[in-house]
């Protein structure tokens, strides 16, 4: 990972918002096919809406933006497992923020289908796609969560909001599954 991104994450984890808005904003904008700031860029404009005050959010257009950069995603790594995971999990979780509400939340629960599809053998990607069903069994939910709880930890080790908000999210080994 560039050591750019390195610095954004200390900017991140130190709530450096705007710091990190402008580092973003110029690495990606010399650079819109480099999927990990991509991803990174993303994801902190998707967590600035609850983490950033309205008056950041209204200076930096941060909808508009976002929607901006979910409509490149698409367009640049449609193809890309991880993409849709991400996309997928942001879009099916706040789909208002995005426009319209039912469509955006099918769109996103597509997203972390074809995920699965593009990786069968990803534990995290099948915990959250089958986390988005209503037709989830509890029973296989837990067994999903248990068996995808190691690869969380190594997926998402680094530093950053990114990093850090799916080890709090998805790592969820409290207890082991029913047998």
């Amino acid at each position: 990972m560039t050591q750019f991104l390195q610095d954004i994450f200390q900017l991140e984890d130190s709530n450096q918002f705007e710091k990190a808005f402008d580092l973003y904003s110029d690495i990606y904008s010399k650079d819109k096919s480099d999927y990990e700031i991509w991803k990174h860029y993303y994801f902190f404009l998707w967590s600035a809406i609850e983490d950033t005050p309205s008056s950041f959010q209204d200076k930096i257009g941060l909808r508009k933006l976002l929607e901006k950069m979910f409509n490149e995603g698409k367009q640049s790594f449609a193809d890309k497992a991880d993409f849709n995971f991400l996309a997928g999990y942001t879009v099916s979780i706040f789909p208002y923020e995005y426009g319209d509400y039912y469509d955006l939340e099918n769109e996103g629960i597509q997203m972390l289908l074809r995920a699965t599809q593009l990786e069968p053998d990803n534990k995290i990607y099948k915990m959250v796609y089958m986390g988005s069903l209503e037709s989830s069994t509890k029973e296989n939910q837990k067994q999903t969560e248990f068996e995808a709880a190691s690869k969380v930890l190594e997926e998402f080790c680094g530093n950053g909001l990114l990093n850090r908000y799916f080890r709090a999210v998805l790592y969820r080994n409290d207890k082991k599954p029913n047998r």
